[in-house]
Formats: structure tokens, sequence, C-alpha cells
């Protein structure tokens, strides 16, 4: 009797245990599930405060802004007095306000490209607003494509950069160059003032054409940007330009603060005149020739378009620390640049 009630004890205690497992591991589940959706509800919920937070911060940085007046490009001070003129600045430059980051990267850019910019501009005789004229082509990236396959900085089409004697072939693309590709926007610039003596007009027609903006001149009978017909990305492009201007001509009063270090740069270069005397030069080839990197020559040599280079001489650019180090290595050629013809020996690349 004594073994039989030991065994009914152990068997009860045994179901009793199993029970409290079984209802152990019920309750945790149930807990962990309930912890589950707390935690995905209040994570719901900090993504949702922090959009809206977000929102509400962008909001109050474009509506704390207001167009400084009187609003002036290329020496034309605009009729702010007109509500369509008003409105559609104001359109333009709202909307670029609220894209911080770029204007922050529009912002570290210039200081690599508006001061060569400005320099052809002054050689030009053109007005130095229209530097902003690239930024809003290119965002001033000097190796950007568009959906219409326009290159560069200034945005020429084949046709146009070769009408304006940018070297465009299988290897080379001088329309990513940003001093050539700047040369001949000066020249196309100025043929545009030439034909239609108007800012405005000028660069509707860089946008859309000649032939579209003579036509609305025509039809509406009238030199007048602001009265002419014309499709909407082209009506828009003179203010977004003139909507840059404001932001970057002034970036402090619009919230944007940066110190020298914050600004891109690509360091002093030179130019030398490289020779390729073998059928054909891989860049690295030419990197090591000339004591760069490869990330550097490319960086330098953005119209360098494939990995290597055919026989011929081209106008490349090096970091000015590796330039009196190529040049004692190499001899003069002409107007003070450098071919890779060794001045005591002949290495590899030039037999």
């Amino acid at each position: 009797m004594e073994i039989k009630n030991y065994r009914q004890i152990i068997i009860f205690l045994l179901v009793l245990f199993l029970i409290q497992v079984v209802y152990f591991n019920y309750s945790y589940t149930k807990l962990e599930n309930g912890l589950t959706s707390n935690i995905e509800a209040v994570s719901d919920t900090v993504i949702r405060l922090k959009s809206e937070l977000d929102l509400v911060q962008r909001r109050s940085f474009v509506n704390s802004h207001k167009i400084p007046l009187p609003v002036i490009f290329c020496g034309d001070t605009l009729d702010y007095s007109n509500q369509l003129v008003r409105e559609k600045i104001e359109r333009e430059f709202y909307s670029l306000l609220g894209e911080q980051g770029q204007i922050q990267l529009y912002l570290k850019r210039s200081a690599k490209y508006f001061p060569m910019i400005e320099k052809y501009l002054l050689e030009a005789g053109l007005p130095e607003d229209l530097k902003y004229l690239a930024v809003h082509e290119s965002a001033l990236l000097p190796s950007i494509r568009s959906r219409s396959n326009a290159v560069g900085l200034w945005q020429f089409i084949r046709q146009t950069g070769r009408l304006y004697r940018l070297r465009i072939n299988r290897y080379i693309d001088e329309r990513r160059d940003p001093e050539k590709a700047t040369a001949a926007a000066m020249l196309m610039l100025k043929d545009l003032h030439n034909i239609f003596h108007s800012w405005p007009l000028v660069l509707a027609a860089y946008n859309g054409g000649m032939g579209r903006v003579r036509s609305s001149i025509k039809m509406h009978n009238s030199e007048s940007f602001i009265d002419l017909s014309l499709p909407e990305e082209t009506e828009r492009y003179y203010f977004k330009i003139i909507a840059v201007k404001i932001v970057l001509s002034e970036p402090h009063t619009f919230g944007f603060e940066l110190d020298e270090n914050d600004f891109f740069s690509s360091g002093d270069k030179h130019k030398i005149s490289f020779t390729v005397n073998e059928n054909t030069m891989s860049l690295t080839e030419i990197a090591q020739t000339c004591g760069v990197t490869i990330s550097k020559l490319k960086n330098l040599n953005p119209q360098i378009i494939r990995s290597y280079l055919p026989r011929g001489v081209y106008t490349i650019n090096i970091p000015f620390e590796n330039y009196f180090e190529y040049t004692r290595e190499y001899e003069p050629v002409k107007d003070g640049q450098f071919s890779n013809v060794r001045t005591k020996k002949v290495d590899n690349f030039s037999e």
C-alpha cells in the first residue's frame, strides 16, 4: 500500500509539474507576444513622430525665409511688383529651399569649380551670375549625363559640343572636361546673346533651342521673356537659375554655415602634354608614369572615358605635388608642357 501511495504521489507531482510547465510556456509566449506588439507599436509611433518632426522642421525652415529684394540677375532688376514674376520666382525659391541636402552639396562643390568658371566669364566679358547656370544644369558634376544624353557641367549634347570644337570620341569626351566645356559654354552664351540681346531669352534658348524662342517671339510679337509661350520646363528654367543664385550667393542668410574645411577641392594641379607611343596604354600605366594613383588620375581627368588610350598626344591633369617630379624625368615639348619621352633613357612606354 505504501509503495502504491508513493507512486500516486509521484504521478500527481509529475502531472502538476507538467501543468506548471505548460502554463509557464503559455504565459511566457503570451507575454512575449504582448511585448513584441508593444515594441512594434512604440517603434511605429517613434517613426511617425520623427517623420512629423522632420516635416515640421522643413516647413519651419522654408517658412522662416523670404526672398531678399531687389532680385537682380545678370544686371537686370526683376519687376517683383508684377504678380506673375513674383509667383514664378517664389515657386522656384521655395522648391529649392526644400532640398537642403542638395543645396549643401552645391555649396561644397562651388569651391571646386566657381573660381575657374568666374575666370572664364571675366575673360569672356560675360556676367558672373551665369555661373549659376552650371549649378542648375549639372549640380556641378562634370561627368553627369541627362536623359537626353547631354553631358558635363554645361550639359552639351554631342552635336552642340562638336559645334563648339569639343573633342568627343570613343576615348575622350571633352564635354566632361570642366575647363574645356566651360570655354565652349562661353562661346555659346556669347553667340546666343549676340542673337537675342537679352539674358532671359538667351537662357530660354540655351534650354529650349533658338528656333523655339524665335518662333514664340514672332508669334506673340514680343521680345519680353515673360510674355512668351514656351514649354513649361523652359518657362521655369530662367527662374530656377535665379533661385539658385539667391540661395548660393547668401547661404548664411538661409541657415547654411560652412567652414573652410567643409568645401570640396581637387587641389592644385598642372596640365601636361602626354604622348602614347604604343598602340594603346592603360590608365594604370599612365598613372604610374606620372607618379599618381589611378583614382587621382581619373578624378582629375573625367574626360577620359575608357580604361586605356590609343596612340596619340593628350592633355591631362596631374597633381601639383607630382608635377615637378615628373618634369625632372621628362623633356619639354612646347609651351612649357611635357611628354612622356625620357631625356636620358627611353622607358617601356615609349619604345
